[in-house]
């Protein structure tokens, strides 16, 4: 049988022992580094559906950072499910380290069945303090201590697009209101939409959201490599 040197010295055991401990730490520290600043400074999200095209297509890959200031009319953000269930801290690290080995392909611990069981990504089109009415999908806004409404493109920092059609009378009621009656804002109250306004679930159904609800602001799109952009 051959012999190595390391079987008769103990010496080089021991450097062979500190070098495998070496490496351990630093492939430990390297993903412990990727799942904070994952985390906590930027994280990409992998769109899942098509309730934002058409300026955001499905199987898109977003960065979204969660230290961007208080959102603004226009910006697009992640939310929170809309179930209101938590999942515990082991659950999300195994999901965050899942994600970044599948490309945002897959997680263990996803959603539920409820149309609002799971993390979305949507427009915000509404302030806390704006009084707001939507008419064929389009969505008005008079913010607090104004008298006239503007259109929520007029209104936005940036130029946006939607995607609506007629409903066929088939639908018997299907798809999402074109009309909200009005009403204004509370505090820490945005009132956020889809950019698909005829089939996506938004403040339509769940009402507006707090503040607490959104996780990020989406700061730009690297895939598909034609739609990249900064948001």
């Amino acid at each position: 049988m051959r012999q190595r040197a390391f079987d008769y010295s103990y010496e080089m055991q021991q450097e062979r022992q500190k070098k495998i401990t070496r490496r351990l730490s630093i492939v430990i520290s390297v993903i412990l580094f990727l799942c904070l600043f994952l985390n906590f400074i930027i994280f990409p999200v992998l769109v899942k559906s098509d309730s934002m095209e058409d300026g955001i297509p499905e199987n898109a890959l977003l960065f979204v950072t969660p230290i961007a200031a208080s959102p603004k009319r226009g910006d697009v953000v992640y939310l929170s499910r809309m179930d209101h269930v938590e999942l515990p801290l082991y659950k999300r690290f195994a999901n965050t380290l899942v994600r970044f080995f599948t490309l945002q392909k897959y997680e263990p611990f996803g959603s539920s069945g409820n149309i609002s069981g799971s993390e979305s990504v949507r427009r915000v089109a509404a302030l806390p303090g704006d009084t707001i009415y939507m008419k064929d999908y389009m969505l008005y806004v008079k913010p607090s201590g104004e008298s006239h409404f503007l259109s929520e493109f007029e209104m936005a920092d940036k130029p946006y697009e939607v995607h609506t059609y007629s409903v066929p009378v088939e639908w018997d009621g299907l798809g999402l209101a074109s009309d909200v009656k009005e009403m204004t804002l509370g505090e820490d109250e945005y009132f956020v939409l889809a950019d698909n306004r005829v089939e996506a679930c938004d403040s339509r159904v769940y009402g507006a959201v707090k503040s607490s609800l959104i996780k990020g602001k989406v700061l730009f799109e690297v895939f598909p490599f034609n739609k990249m952009r900064v948001f």
